[in-house]
């Protein structure tokens, strides 16, 4: 019996990716609606209205995408709880390098450290792994680690194992949700590539329209919108906000980012920040929802790091 295939999405990008460039061309097109309408009668206010709601009702589905894939609600817990467990095991790497300098790369990988890199791009098996192999390697070497009170000090036991047990607690969660939602992958798919569809319809007749129009034929061709929101070996991070429930983007919130005291506001649905590579804490903030603060947030030179953020109304 042939096993039965998925269905293949026919966007060559993240969801997450599909669901920002959506939210933009179809912002583009309402501001450009009287172009539309001119061009073709069924280009219509209320058109573009209904090309959104299949979009936000597209995102709301249950997501399996990948491995990692879960409500977003809970990948959402997950982040913060995640980078400081990342946070708490590059300092158990100093404390490790210091007390084995001869054997670092043993006890290191003992200690977990071959899966942080898998863990800090949301690899939450991985990031489980690290944590679970890491505790027990300090319960086993906590002497040792502590060089007689002029390395590890004695809290950090307890400060790696709340951080652990903070993320596995949600990690039950997220495995059960995650179970929970694989057999509507298809479905979610399909709704996408119908939106897709209808977005590259609507981004060919505007192609046409502002055929002799560079900049505008630019706010209607796919690849192009795409490219400033996944970035282009720029370094720093790209934000996205949207409401806990509705998923609708809020298009008004600021970062917070630390340090360098940089405070920036979002004029439209992306907030690009350049910025040099190193570790920042960053606070988003939104006029009626309750602040999400991600300490942790590492910057590589030649990415821009994706930060896409849910908050919960006050």
């Amino acid at each position: 019996m042939s096993k039965k295939k998925g269905v293949p999405p026919l966007y060559h990008c993240s969801q997450q990716s599909l669901y920002t460039v959506e939210a933009i061309v179809w912002t583009n097109y309402n501001t450009n609606n009287a172009s539309f309408a001119a061009f073709k009668a069924k280009y219509t206010v209320d058109f573009g209205k209904t090309a959104v709601t299949a979009m936000t009702t597209a995102k709301l589905m249950p997501s399996k995408e990948s491995r990692n894939a879960m409500p977003e609600s809970v990948r959402i817990r997950l982040l913060p709880l995640g980078l400081t467990c990342l946070a708490n095991q590059r300092v158990l790497k100093s404390y490790i390098e210091e007390a084995f300098p001869t054997s670092a790369t043993t006890m290191l990988a003992s200690a977990g450290n071959k899966n942080y890199k898998a863990a800090s791009h949301e690899g939450w098996e991985e990031m489980n792994a690290m944590i679970t192999a890491a505790e027990l390697f300090i319960t086993n070497n906590t002497t040792a680690l502590e060089m007689g009170g002029l390395n590890m000090p004695s809290t950090f036991v307890a400060t790696y194992t709340s951080g652990k047990t903070a993320f596995e607690t949600v990690y039950k969660i997220y495995l059960l949700t995650a179970q929970a939602t694989s057999g509507a992958t298809s479905e979610k798919i399909k709704a996408n590539n119908l939106t897709y569809n209808t977005m590259l319809a609507m981004l060919k007749d505007g192609q046409l329209i502002f055929e002799e129009d560079v900049t505008r034929k630019a706010l209607f061709t796919f690849d192009t919108v795409l490219g400033k929101v996944t970035g282009n070996g720029t370094t720093g991070m790209r934000i996205t906000v949207s409401d806990s429930v509705s998923k609708v983007n809020i298009t008004n919130f600021t970062a917070s980012v630390q340090p360098g005291a940089k405070v920036a506001t979002a004029n439209g649905i992306i907030l690009e920040l350049k910025m040099s590579e190193a570790i920042y804490s960053v606070v988003i903030t939104a006029p009626g929802y309750t602040p999400l603060t991600f300490n942790g947030v590492q910057l590589t030179t030649g990415i821009m790091h994706r930060l896409d953020v849910e908050l919960l109304k006050i």
